[in-house]
Parts: C-alpha cells; sequence; structure tokens
C-alpha cells in the first residue's frame, strides 16, 4: 500500500505539504502565479491611467473608482478560482506519484470553473453572513444599553444591568466568531471534492462538511492560520526595500520615488502571493485525501481497484481462445 495514502497526523500532512511544493515548486508556483498577476496588472494600470482617466468630465472619478474595483473583484474570482482548481487537480496528481504540467492541471479545471466559481462564492457569502450576525450580536445590544439609560432612573439598577449584559455580549461574540470561523473551515474541501470528484456545486458543499467533521476543522484552520502567517512574512520580507526606500524618500523630499515605491509595493504582494499562496490549496488536497482516509478507507478502495484492473487483463487472456499454428 502507498505509504502517502495512510492515516497522516497533521504535522505529517505539513511535512506532506512542503515536501511536494519543494520538489514541484515551479509547478505549483506558476499554477499560483495567475492572481496575484491579475491583482498586480490591474493594480499598476489604475495607478498608471487613474490620472488621464479623471480628468474626463463626462466620467466622475466615483464612477471610475466603482467599475474598476468591481471588474477587479471578478477577474481576481474567476483567476483565484481556476487556479485552485489547477492546484488541487496537480497535488492529486503529484500527492499519488503522477506527473502534471502547468497547462495540463488548467485544460483539467476549464468544465469545472463556473462550478469552482459558485462554490468560493457561497462560502465567501456564507463566511460574510456569520460575520455579519457576529457584528449584529455585538452592536444591537449595545444600542438597546444606550437607550436604556435614558430611560431606567436607578444608576445601581443600569449598572448591574450594563455589567452583567456586557459580560454576556463578550460572550456571545466570541461564540458568534467561533461558529463564524468553524463554517468557513468546514466549507475548505468543496474545491478538492469538486476537482476530484466532479460533483455540483451544494454536493460538494454538503461533503465537504461531512469530511471536515471532527477534528478536521481543527487541521484545516492550522493550516490555514500557518499560511497565512507565512504570506504575512514573505510579503514582509519582500517590502522591507520598499520601507526603507519610502523613508529615503521621506528625508530627502524625493517626490520623485512616489511612483517607484508604489509599483514595488505591488510587485511585492504578487512575488507573496505567488510563493505562498499554493502552500494552502497543497495541505487542503493533502488534507482531502486524508479524511477519505480515515472515514472512507479510501486507501483501500483504490488498492482493490489497482487489484482489478491486474487482473482484467489475465482474466481477458486466460478466457482467449488458443491460437493454433
Amino acid at each position: 500500500m502507498d505509504s502517502t495514502l495512510r492515516p497522516m497526523s497533521t504535522g505529517q500532512a505539513l511535512d506532506r505539504t512542503f515536501h511536494l511544493y519543494r520538489d514541484h515548486f515551479l509547478l505549483f508556483a506558476g499554477i499560483s502565479a495567475l492572481p496575484p498577476a491579475v491583482l498586480l496588472i490591474a493594480q499598476v494600470g489604475f495607478v498608471l491611467t487613474l490620472g488621464s482617466t479623471l480628468k474626463l468630465d463626462f466620467l466622475p472619478a466615483e464612477a471610475v473608482f466603482a467599475v474598476w474595483i468591481v471588474a477587479v473583484v471578478v477577474a481576481y474570482l474567476v483567476a483565484l478560482s481556476f487556479a485552485t482548481g489547477a492546484t488541487v487537480y496537480a497535488v492529486s496528481r503529484v500527492h499519488l506519484g503522477h506527473g502534471i504540467r502547468i497547462n495540463e492541471s488548467y485544460k483539467v479545471i476549464q468544465p469545472l470553473l463556473w462550478r469552482i466559481v459558485r462554490i468560493v462564492l457561497s462560502v465567501t457569502v456564507r463566511f460574510a453572513g456569520a460575520i455579519a450576525v457576529a457584528v449584529a450580536v455585538g452592536v444591537v445590544p449595545i444600542r438597546l444599553m444606550a437607550t436604556l439609560e435614558h430611560t431606567l432612573m436607578n444608576p445601581t439598577a443600569f449598572m448591574v444591568i450594563s455589567w452583567g449584559g456586557g459580560l454576556l455580549l463578550v460572550v456571545a461574540v466570541i461564540v458568534c466568531v467561533i461558529w463564524a470561523i468553524r463554517l468557513y473551515c468546514s466549507y475548505q474541501l468543496a474545491v478538492p471534492v469538486c476537482v476530484l470528484e466532479n460533483r455540483g456545486a451544494v454536493d460538494c458543499m454538503k461533503r465537504s462538511r461531512f469530511l471536515s467533521r471532527g477534528k478536521g476543522v481543527q487541521r484545516i484552520l492550522l493550516v490555514l492560520f500557518l499560511s497565512a502567517v507565512l504570506t504575512y512574512i514573505l510579503s514582509l520580507a519582500f517590502s522591507m526595500p520598499v520601507m526603507m526606500l519610502a523613508m529615503v524618500s521621506a528625508i530627502g523630499n524625493a517626490t520623485r520615488l512616489a511612483m517607484p515605491i508604489v509599483i514595488w509595493q505591488y510587485l511585492a504582494s504578487f512575488f507573496a502571493g505567488t510563493i505562498a499562496g499554493p502552500i494552502a490549496t497543497i495541505a487542503l488536497g493533502i488534507l482531502y485525501y486524508d479524511e477519505r482516509v480515515r472515514k472512507e478507507a479510501f486507501d483501500l478502495q483504490l488498492m482493490m481497484e489497482a487489484v482489478g484492473q491486474q487482473q482484467a487483463p489475465q482474466t481477458a487472456a486466460a478466457a482467449a481462445p488458443p491460437a493454433f499454428g
């Protein structure tokens, strides 16, 4: 049995993630460069064309900005969905010992692109809704307490209510935030399900919640947290020259350096996103396989399929009539 399909601890899954990324760096970095490249082109294009566009009397600056933001968000969402699906497929190939190229990964994902976009949008909307509930739980009671302060004449009663209500409010907000984070993590295997099982968007999200049930959510949260930390560190490292140049520019009042500083900041985000972007997706792809091994004995299924494929030619050969000279 292939050791890569045995149950892994979280540490082993992360070790496998970095092992695959190191051995196939150009593959995964090349796939993940698409979303940062779209964002970089949009940012640089906006900076270079902003001044001339805003001089048009018939086109208000607010309208230009709103249209640009919507176009960038849509383009980035499509690119992110495309790259995520292609990365998941590449992970599935190299994790099981097969070869794959960047163009092959994108070609396989093309028929599934809009389904992945639907999944990404649905997860984003649900997470935003959960965060909105957490905010409402925190804001609405505060407004009610502010109104109650003017209606209660007894200061002692108001103090008791405010302290007790404040404590309950903090607990409620914490519970809602934890629920929102758990909800977000429970849907993170939906894209691997879509790519590797070819299911519908709704079915992918339901299956993701099943696969992440139990300790899967905590493992996914750890992967996302470590990926975010690594992305921040890389972005900070690439931004250090910009910060030093900005300090020199401020001291010397060198306004001519403003544009190069902005461009380099965008490039720093591009490099950080390209290098750190695949890590979370690779880890999620590995966790998908690991959760299937744990919950569905997926390793045994593959082994039985392999045995059946090996026996089929032998059975066919045995059943064939003998050849006579």
